[in-house]
């Protein structure tokens, strides 16, 4: 006779299905917890944006805490603080726009000029197709980049300057004028310092730049500035200042923080600012005159420029250009100095 094989118990069986049944739970589970945390950590499914965008999640509040630091400069208002800070957005590739702003509006000699201290800093997101290593390089030159791990994207933006509010609230929360703009600004800060010295003391709850009024949303889908009913139901947004350039108090910084955790996650960012002034009943202040702050680009003049604030949509090229073209000349153009 053959020896009878040994049969399995009922009972190892029944522990052999129990233990593969509790794995598959904790891995449904670890699975259940990464995907709630990507989902509180970004506001955005991006692929799907970035094809359509349209935004996935209606009922987001955008919460910049969540967000860590890559780059930082905490110690950047220690020793001394500053009468104005740029913020100025700013993507990876972009290295010489921000050598070219570093060497002429942004650069601290223009607030030498009119005897106050400025500052600056970049603001930027993750690029994944960016080598880290050459941003980290740059910071560590000069010190004026700041960083988080969002996604660098267009319809971050809000994120990225949410993380500028953050910053001065945190950092420099006795800063007395903040102005953020972009990298393909042209910004006479000289002129810029001198309207805002005539306020003294400094002015509180103040906020001026490009006002638009009336402004409808877009509810076209294939529109770059598409926005759902489902994300905001008026016809028409408040009053905001164009994202290309605006000027605010110090003081401004944490209320906006503070209201930009209660408003639902728009993308435009100049609009979603312009919520957070109204959430805070905040008055946007209009500019003394016509012609300062321009969301287009102004024909170039050595003595037009001197008497401006702002001009859009200006490569590095043009704006070194005519940086130095301003300044050779500006001793034959004249200006009034307007007080906000």
């Amino acid at each position: 006779m053959m020896p009878s094989s040994k049969q399995p118990s009922l009972c190892s069986s029944r522990t052999f299905i129990v233990l593969v049944s509790v794995l598959v739970s904790l891995i449904c589970l670890s699975v259940y917890i990464y995907c709630i945390t990507v989902a509180k950590h970004y506001p955005f499914n991006q692929m799907q944006i970035d094809s359509s965008m349209e935004i996935i999640d209606t009922k987001t509040m955008l919460n910049i805490s969540l967000y860590q630091y890559i780059i930082n400069e905490p110690d950047k208002c220690k020793d001394q603080v500053p009468f104005f800070i740029f913020l100025i957005t700013t993507v990876a590739k972009q290295v010489e726009q921000r050598q070219v702003i570093r060497n002429t509006w942004a650069n601290k000699a223009n607030g030498n000029s009119t005897g106050v201290t400025i500052m600056h800093l970049f603001m930027l997101g993750f690029d994944k197709d960016t080598d880290s290593k050459f941003i980290l390089n740059e910071s560590q030159t000069y010190h004026d980049i700041i960083q988080k791990d969002f996604q660098e994207s267009y319809n971050n933006l809000t994120i990225k300057t949410v993380m500028g509010m953050e910053w001065i609230s945190n950092y420099c929360p006795q800063s007395k004028y903040v102005m953020k703009t972009d990298s393909d600004m042209f910004v006479n800060t000289e002129y810029l310092l001198e309207m805002l010295q005539q306020n003294l003391p400094p002015k509180t709850n103040f906020f001026t730049g490009a006002v638009l009024r009336g402004s409808v949303p877009r509810r076209a889908k294939e529109s770059k500035w598409y926005v759902p009913f489902s994300i905001y139901t008026e016809n028409y947004y408040p009053n905001y200042c164009s994202g290309t350039g605006y000027v605010f108090s110090g003081d401004l910084a944490p209320k906006i923080l503070r209201s930009s955790y209660k408003i639902k996650y728009l993308h435009l960012e100049d609009v979603f600012i312009g919520l957070c002034l109204r959430k805070e009943s905040i008055d946007i202040t209009y500019p003394p005159t016509s012609g300062l702050f321009n969301i287009y680009r102004v024909t170039f003049s050595p003595c037009s420029y001197y008497k401006l604030v702002t001009s859009h949509s200006m490569p590095s090229s043009e704006i070194l250009k005519n940086w130095q073209d301003m300044q050779e000349h500006k001793g034959q153009c004249s200006r009034y100095a307007y007080k906000f």
